[in-house]
């Protein structure tokens, strides 16, 4: 066989190889291709829903005062505007709630928290929030924490407050 056969076959099983890869990382979840500014909601390792900020924003939105206390740095608060988490899985999931009852929450960061059903359930107290004080927030290459993150209301601790929010979990 010649060189430059073998060299074409080396090519092809490599090509072939990384894009098996590249399949497994995006089904775990742990790689999307899309857009910076979408929000996956998962299950059972398939996307079931992604919503852009806009169609976010197109939902009845909730305002809610909220300090969070934070062992990194400064404490924040504010007004936080936003869509319970409720509000999508309704729309991504119907029967959610009969399903599902831990929601893992994943930034572009690589950080993670959870949230329970009994949290969600509370109405308006998980919030995919994507504006505070009246601003929409900021996206990672202007130093921000958005254009989405997790505020959980009746949670004083900031460890659950995933920002630079990319995927929701349902488990």
């Amino acid at each position: 066989m010649k060189k430059s056969n073998i060299a074409i076959i080396v090519i092809i099983v490599v090509l072939i190889a990384l894009i098996a890869i590249i399949s497994a990382i995006n089904k775990s979840g742990t790689l999307t291709l899309s857009g910076d500014n979408a929000l996956l909601v998962r299950a059972s390792e398939k996307t079931l829903r992604e919503y852009t900020v806009e169609e976010i924003k197109s939902f009845p939105p909730i305002e809610v005062y909220k300090r969070i206390s934070s062992s990194k740095g400064e404490d924040e608060e504010g007004v936080f505007t936003g869509v319970p988490l409720e509000t999508l899985l309704s729309d991504a999931i119907p029967d959610w709630s009969d399903k599902y009852t831990e929601f893992v929450f994943t930034g572009s960061d690589g950080f993670t928290s959870a949230a329970f059903a009994s949290d969600v359930e509370k109405g308006e107290n998980v919030l995919i929030v994507y504006a505070k004080d009246g601003e929409d927030l900021s996206g990672p290459d202007a130093g921000g924490k958005g254009p989405l993150r997790v505020v959980i209301v009746d949670d004083p601790f900031g460890n659950r407050s995933t920002y630079l929010l990319m995927s929701i979990e349902a488990k």
